[in-house]
């Protein structure tokens, strides 16, 4: 095996393949990337035995063969290459990496136990922008579990797919965010599905988008498709099992109070003010007090001192409220959002707060508030 090959895409395409080697194993052919050379092209494999990914890199070949190679190690020194063409060739048990004249040699890993998975045929499918795609996923992401997996089902992105309509649910039983897509594709009609997608995979997807995403799923498996400015990529995944919560049930359909409020102001003052919010028991709260024209935003009283701020806010409507929530589940769904005209709605200090972005329906965001009155 001896390839000459563009040092940019190598990098590029190592640094996703890295998101799916498992960050803890006890097997050692998983903390490899398998090389093979064909057809013109460096095919990179890694996976954690759920999740598969696959890039087909465009390069120069003067042999064929394959290899497998410890990832981290090979992106590390890939990514302090400064010289824009990278020659990888296999000598034994040895890939040597040559690049002007850097030189470098890496002890191959055993192919015979590298793990084949299946993940049946992909019947259905449908074709998202790319940058639709990202925005949904980024618009969800922070309300799962991910890394935790107590409950795996907490740990994936709910895909709810429908005739010309996708939405995409993530919760961990505190907070829950919703955003819907419109589609192409050849999605059976009339057919409905229901897919736990996996975080972590997602994660690997939306790092390298470029115009479109083709997406294939049967009932046990999901598989993503697109190409890059150095060749294809596809990265597929076995289906979380269980039962998502049936989120549109939690969903209220009436409240007391509401307001807008600007986002990047809103989102300013409660970093500032969760700053002294360093309570023992309640670390990280901080209490709304809400009234006509005004929102205050208190830390609660701690041995360092407290803070609270106060913001303008319009179309109130309802009823003053005392309410407090995680400082920092608000924050990363703040930081996610790009629009900056919000609308706050609430019904008591005991149930969730609707977050929407003023004229547009396709996301909500729900947190259920903080209990502090057994404490302060």
């Amino acid at each position: 095996m001896k390839v000459n090959l563009s040092t940019v895409y190598l990098e590029k395409a190592l640094s996703v393949a890295n998101k799916i080697i498992p960050s803890k194993t006890p097997l050692n052919v998983l903390e490899g990337v398998k090389m093979e050379v064909s057809d013109n092209q460096l095919i990179l494999t890694t996976t954690d035995l759920e999740n598969e990914f696959k890039a087909f890199i465009n390069c120069e070949v003067f042999s064929e063969g394959s290899v497998i190679i410890p990832s981290k190690e090979l992106f590390k020194i890939v990514s302090k290459i400064d010289y824009p063409e990278i020659q990888l060739e296999l000598e034994e048990n040895k890939l040597i990496i040559n690049s002007l004249g850097f030189k470098a040699e890496l002890t191959t890993i055993s192919e015979g136990e590298y793990p084949e998975l299946e993940f049946g045929d992909f019947e259905d499918s449908i074709v998202l922008n790319s940058e639709d795609f990202e925005n949904a996923i980024n618009y969800v992401v922070y309300a799962s579990s991910y890394p935790e997996d107590s409950n795996p089902v907490f740990a994936g992105i709910l895909f709810e797919i429908e005739d010309n309509k996708i939405n995409f649910v993530a919760t961990d039983g505190s907070q829950l965010a919703f955003y819907s897509l419109n589609y192409k594709g050849n999605k059976t009609k009339g057919d409905s599905y229901k897919l736990i997608v996996p975080v972590k995979s997602l994660n690997a997807v939306i790092k390298e988008l470029n115009q479109e995403v083709s997406i294939g799923f049967n009932q046990n498996s999901i598989s993503f498709s697109y190409d890059t400015e150095y060749g294809k990529i596809v990265i597929n995944s076995k289906l979380i099992e269980g039962n998502f919560p049936e989120y549109k049930e939690v969903i209220p359909s009436k409240f007391k109070t509401s307001f807008n409020i600007s986002r990047k102001p809103f989102l300013n003052a409660i970093k500032r003010v969760s700053l002294l919010s360093k309570s023992k028991e309640l670390s990280g709260v901080v209490i709304f007090d809400i009234s006509k024209n005004k929102l205050v935003i208190e830390s609660i009283e701690s041995e360092i001192g407290k803070a609270k701020e106060e913001l303008v806010i319009s179309n109130f409507k309802g009823e003053p409220l005392n309410i407090a929530f995680n400082s920092k589940f608000l924050e990363d769904m703040l930081n996610k959002i790009k629009e900056d005209e919000l609308k706050l709605s609430f019904i008591d200090s005991d149930s969730p707060l609707k977050c929407e972005v003023e004229n547009k329906e396709e996301f909500l965001y729900l947190l259920m508030p903080v209990r502090i009155s057994a404490v302060v």
